[in-house]
């Protein structure tokens, strides 16, 4: 069975709109102005904040301040480990301005994020976490969706990936949880188009990747459920938020 607390990211702003907001909050978003600024783990190249700046994190709803503590610190890894140029702060919870605004529960559908300055596009959450304080998935759902939140996409999704799917059977699990087809093929199977993409090497430990069951490929081929951030997930980070 298919556990509903897969963590997922979140297309729902239509692409003109997404790169008028990527240029506008960082010029070198834009397609041939970012040279090797755009290089990335797996990073959304149009859509990284802008460096130096400081990302405000509002939690909606007012959950359990020890929840919401134990969030933001797993969410600080990404910039206190691999020391790139961003920051996040707390802002008073439902701060409808913040930059970051979290839903939490387990009543929620998924856990999800926006990619990166898309989050600017509405005034509702950009990030909903569903997976409870002290459950075996909430480390990599946290450190996953603040991924997604920073400008990584998946990593299963890298164009030299190259996992051998066994498409019926992961289609098949999916769908029977619930998942449409489309789901499917834009959370786990379909590549990201190799087109100008600057990237560092595919990395199967990272934590912006899905765990890849045996039965889900052909052939000897797993992941396990990534825990912690990789060392290519930090270089991701100094790589998109460069010092110079």
């Amino acid at each position: 069975m298919i556990s509903p607390m897969i963590p997922r990211c979140r297309y729902r702003v239509d692409p003109l709109r997404s790169y008028e907001l990527a240029v506008a909050e960082n010029p070198l978003n834009a397609p041939g102005g970012s040279g090797n600024r755009r290089k990335r783990s797996l990073g959304v190249a149009s859509k990284f904040w802008k460096p130096g700046r400081t990302l405000w994190v509002s939690f909606l709803g007012a959950p359990d301040r020890r929840l919401k503590m134990s969030i933001f610190e797993l969410a600080s890894q990404w910039l206190d480990l691999s020391g790139a140029n961003l920051e996040i702060d707390l802002a008073e919870d439902d701060d409808k301005k913040a930059t970051i605004r979290i839903l939490t529960g387990p009543h929620l559908p998924h856990s999800l994020s926006d990619i990166g300055t898309d989050a600017l596009a509405y005034g509702e959450d950009t990030m909903c976490i569903n997976v409870p304080l002290g459950h075996d998935f909430f480390e990599n759902t946290v450190l996953h969706e603040f991924g997604h939140a920073l400008g990584a996409e998946h990593e299963h999704r890298h164009p030299d990936a190259d996992i051998p799917w066994n498409e019926q059977v992961v289609l098949q699990s999916h769908m029977a949880a619930g998942w449409t087809e489309a789901d499917v093929r834009q959370q786990i199977l379909s590549k990201i188009d190799d087109v100008g993409l600057r990237k560092t090497a595919y990395d199967r430990t990272s934590i912006m990747h899905y765990a890849v069951p045996q039965a889900f490929t052909h052939g000897d081929w797993e992941v396990a459920l990534p825990q912690q951030l990789s060392e290519k997930d930090l270089e991701f980070m100094r790589l998109a938020y460069p010092h110079d």
